[in-house]
């Protein structure tokens, strides 16, 4: 029996598309559809996997008892985190225990810093200090030039902005809530990449620090790295950035913190700012790409990867 497989997905996407605002009707009528084409179950995984994971849970598990069933498969999850690049045995050579879990949890490829641009105010982070006229959120960055002349920014962000007392703020990340398997983070232990972009105002100097540390399950330092910076008056932004690579077994914890503050000691809001801060796993370097430690760090001349000899001051 010839199949006409565009029709197929156009019965797909009519059903977890438009169909479902009017479930009961068209559920039914489109299961009769389906029973014309005695589709192969791999056929009909494939067709599935390319649509939105949401959509597969919300919608089209209610079409029947074999979509249902096929949708809570590992066999279809896979599918849709190889396609997505989630997953590959060249970069995972052990499998997620839960493939649906681990697409949408992704804690491999993104950023593990929750609310890295300030849109959520201060939410995720913990304010450890807030001297002088204490912490402000900018929508526009004053005083400086538009992040966007340095790099190229995706989507809406916002900056902290610091004053004359130190303003400092940090973030744990528990690696095994965010998703980590703790065999990869023992026996794999990718690079970890950090970042995070500064700048100052036109008319003051400035001091930007940050210190990220890896803990293990009973919070005791595995590694750590910091980076201090002072700025004369200037409106350019500055991209840190640094790799974590051949740290001990153990990793489950991660702490970002950075602060800053003016070193005129002016009121108001002129010291340093911050945004676009990122903690991500960099698996790359499995997957049979020859990258070169130049080729890792980044491109930008506004970037630095290594610590100052002024260290984080606690």
């Amino acid at each position: 029996m010839n199949i006409d497989i565009d029709y197929i997905v156009q019965l797909v996407y009519y059903n977890h598309v438009i169909g479902m605002g009017n479930a009961h009707t068209s559920t039914a009528s489109f299961a009769m559809d389906l029973s014309k084409y005695p589709l192969p179950e791999t056929v009909l995984v494939h067709i599935l996997s390319f649509v939105d994971g949401k959509d597969l849970l919300l919608k089209c598990s209610r079409v029947c008892q074999t979509w249902k069933r096929l949708i809570d498969s590992q066999t279809l999850w896979r599918t849709k985190c190889e396609r997505a690049g989630f997953y590959s045995t060249d970069l995972l050579p052990s499998p997620p225990d839960d493939f649906k879990k681990y697409f949408f949890q992704n804690p491999y490829n993104r950023n593990l810093i929750k609310n890295p641009c300030a849109l959520e105010n201060f939410s995720h982070w913990k304010v450890d200090q807030n001297g002088g006229d204490r912490f402000r959120i900018e929508e526009k960055p004053c005083g400086s030039h538009p992040l966007e002349n340095f790099t190229d920014v995706k989507g809406q962000y916002k900056c902290w902005v610091t004053s004359y007392g130190w303003c400092e703020k940090h973030q744990v990340i528990d690696l095994i809530s965010e998703g980590c398997s703790p065999k990869v983070l023992d026996e794999m232990r990718p690079e970890i990449q950090v970042s995070e972009w500064y700048a100052g105002r036109f008319d003051c100097k400035m001091v930007y620090q940050i210190k990220v540390k890896l803990l293990d399950e009973e919070s005791k330092e595995l590694k750590k790295w910091s980076f201090s910076d002072h700025k004369p008056a200037g409106k350019d932004w500055f991209k840190v950035d640094h790799i974590f690579t051949s740290y001990p077994k153990g990793l489950r914890f991660i702490t970002f913190k950075h602060k800053g503050k003016d070193e005129q000691f002016w009121a108001g809001h002129y010291g340093s700012k911050f945004t676009m801060a990122c903690v991500r796993f960099n698996l790359s370097h499995r997957s049979g790409e020859k990258t070169s430690e130049s080729q890792r760090e980044s491109n930008s001349e506004y970037s630095s990867s290594s610590s100052s000899e002024d260290e984080y001051s606690d």
